[in-house]
């Protein structure tokens, strides 16, 4: 176990050393082999992984790539929990054929759009569950830097949270959970702006910097 562990944290390590860094994760990945043999390959996997850490924090890409992996850990992936949540919260109330746990606080159920609501609650639950598993996509292509992919995955969200938001106000439903992420959905484009403008800087710079371009 701790040897499988320990090749998952040098895979990880020798991800951060980058592609242009390759011999030396070629090198780390033989003196492993050697410390499986001694027994100790934890230890020396979580000094590769702290040593390509710090490398990167030295280097443009490095910082780039600590960036994406903030931005998808720190903010997209916990978006797409609070997203399956409500979409849970949505499922529930279907298996009760009931939209109650749904409706603002303080309002009572009308009954003259009961059958309404209860009709659209399975729309309500994939709409619920559409941008949570685009966000958990957008976190994957954002650190994955694949730029057209973010593009589509960030058109998608959108498309889906304006829809999701005109559908519950039809239906006179609780719009405080939407209201809640507006503000994280402006701190989400901003942050991907951000990291794609960082990423075609480095990339201008690089294309300057090769004496073959």
């Amino acid at each position: 176990m701790t040897a499988f562990v320990s090749r998952i944290v040098m895979s990880v390590a020798a991800r951060c050393l980058g592609a242009d860094r390759q011999e030396w994760a070629m090198a780390m990945e033989a003196e492993f082999e050697a410390a499986v043999d001694d027994g100790e390959p934890f230890a020396y996997a979580i000094g590769c992984l702290t040593a390509a850490c710090r490398g990167m924090v030295r280097q443009d890409e490095g910082r780039l790539a600590l960036a994406n992996y903030t931005l998808a850990l720190g903010l997209l992936i916990p978006m797409a929990v609070v997203q399956f949540e409500q979409a849970m919260k949505v499922f529930l109330s279907l298996g009760h054929g009931s939209p109650h746990a749904l409706l603002a606080s303080g309002v009572g159920q009308n009954p003259y759009l009961t059958w309404s609501q209860n009709s659209a609650l399975p729309i309500l639950l994939l709409m619920w569950l559409l941008p949570a598993t685009a966000h958990l996509g957008l976190a994957w292509v954002v650190v994955e830097k694949d730029w057209p992919n973010v593009v589509k995955f960030g058109a998608l969200i959108g498309a889906t949270m304006m829809t999701l938001w005109l559908f519950t106000a039809i239906l006179i439903l609780d719009l405080s959970p939407l209201a809640a992420q507006v503000t994280r959905l402006a701190v989400e484009l901003a942050g991907v702006l951000t990291i794609a403008q960082w990423h075609a800087r480095i990339a201008s710079t690089t294309v300057r910097e090769d004496p073959r371009s």
